[in-house]
Order: structure tokens, then sequence, then C-alpha cells
């Protein structure tokens, strides 16, 4: 590999976030604000970036998993949308995951298909922190239920039939990267071509390959509920006092808390006037 230091790069980023995740783990204030800072920034970001495409009549679109996964964490965690945390994170952690691996066996890969330095740099950093977001949603925020676990199953096959749509033309005709969109190469096996080449590839690899993936995306979503339950009973058993054990942020609570605020100043001040009219 001539970009070998790539990979070291990203392993050293990835471990990173992992060390970060874990010097966080019983702080829960200091977690929930850190996603929160790093949601909205990428969330930001990705707006501002298809904005810019759509002025500059540029054919490009939030169609890749990891695209809408940006967008998925964003609104989750910057609009406080509890029930979706655990699909935000299985989000993340499937397209960290995936491109830290991929990237990690394959730069030369990705540098090959990189325009300039700046875009392969910033697709390493957006990668990484998107898996970072789905360590700490993991490991430091909720304890989830899997009786929901029907809605990052729904979410991830409403991605994955959105995705087929852009590709088949469906919709956003005019885009012109289909064949190299991320979830056509996992669906169809094609991913292999990042690690082999072409002539090396049969019909029958393509077919295991696409289905191997698929079984280790739903090993992996149960395997997210099993890790966070047992991590957290731990935590619960261990009697480990938690920082900020309530601690919550996003749109959604703010409003609300101020609603509830007002509520309650408005009933403060009816109690109030009773006691004056009864005086």
């Amino acid at each position: 590999m001539k970009y070998w230091w790539l990979s070291l790069i990203i392993v050293a980023l990835c471990a990173t976030a992992i060390f970060l995740t874990i010097r966080m783990r019983n702080n829960r204030k200091i977690s929930m604000t850190v996603l929160f800072a790093v949601s909205t920034v990428l969330l930001t970001y990705k707006i501002c970036e298809f904005v810019y495409y759509r002025i500059a009549g540029i054919p490009k679109y939030p169609v890749e998993f990891s695209h809408i996964s940006y967008f998925i964490v964003g609104v989750t965690v910057c609009f406080g949308i509890k029930k979706m945390r655990p699909f935000a994170g299985i989000s993340s952690l499937l397209a960290g995951i995936g491109y830290i691996i991929t990237a990690t066996f394959s730069p030369d890969t990705f540098v090959s298909n990189g325009s300039n330095v700046y875009y392969i740099a910033l697709g390493v950093i957006q990668h990484e922190l998107l898996f970072f977001t789905g360590c700490i949603l993991l490991f430091n925020i909720d304890k989830y239920s899997i009786k929901n676990i029907w809605v990052p199953i729904v979410g991830i096959v409403v991605m994955v039939l959105f995705s087929i749509t852009v590709h088949e033309r469906i919709i956003y005709p005019d885009y012109d990267e289909r064949d190299k969109m991320i979830i056509y190469e996992i669906v169809t096996g094609m991913i292999l071509r990042h690690i082999m080449p072409m002539e090396n590839i049969t019909i029958a690899l393509r077919v295991i390959t696409a289905l191997g993936i698929g079984l280790a995306a739903v090993g992996l979503l149960f395997a997210f509920y099993f890790v966070n339950k047992k991590y957290h009973e731990h935590k619960e058993s261990k009697g480990i006092r938690i920082e900020g054990k309530d601690f919550e942020m996003g749109i959604f609570y703010w409003v609300g808390r101020e609603i509830k605020r007002r509520k309650r100043q408005r009933e403060e001040s009816l109690d109030i006037s009773a006691e004056e009219d009864r005086s």
C-alpha cells in the first residue's frame, strides 16, 4: 500500500474516539454536551454543504448511508428525540465502522477517488466524528430498551430503499455518481472492488459478500442493544456514580422545559390571586 500512513492515521483517530468515550463514561453531562456540540457541527456543515450544491447547480445529494446518518444523528441529538437515539447510534456506528474498515485496508483507493487532499482529510474527519457520536450514544447516554428495536430496523431499511431508488433514477435522476454509491456496492457485493482486483470478483463471491455484510449489520444491531444493556447494568451493579444522570439537551427538551416553567408561573400567579381574594 502506497498510502499506508493514511491507515495509521485512521486507526489512531479511531482509538482516540474510543479513549475519549471511555474517559467520559461516568459523566453524562459532559458526554451529552460533547455529543450535542459534535452533532450540531456535523448537521450544520452538511446542511450548508448540500445547500451550496443546490445553489451552484451541482448534482450532489445526501444519498449515501453516511450522508443520511449525519442528518439522523444531527436531528436526533439537536432536537432531543430520545426514542431515536438508538437508531442514530447504530446508523453512525455502521457508517463510521464501515468507512474505517474499508479506508484502513484500502487507503490507496480512497486517495485515488478523492479529488484533493482537503476533501480526503475532510472525509476522514467527518466519518471519525460520526463513529465518535455512535460510541457516545452506545455507552455514555442511556440504557435502551430492545422492545424498540423496530425503530432502527425500519429506519435502516428505509435508508437502503431510498439509496436504491436513487441508483435506479427514480429520484435525483441527474445524480451522476450512482455507480459509486456504497449502499449499491454493498447490496451488489461490489464493495469488494476496494480491496481486490475486479477480475477476481466473481458473482458467487459478490453474493456471499452482500449476505455476509447484511448478517453482520443485523448482528451489530442486536449487539448494540446487548452491549448497551450489559454495560449500563454493570455500572448500576457497581453503584458507579454518574455525573449529570438526568441531564438533557435538545430543542424539544428546552421548549418543553420553558412551557412547564411558564405553566408553573401561571399556576403560582393564580394561587396568589386566589389567596388575595380570600383575604
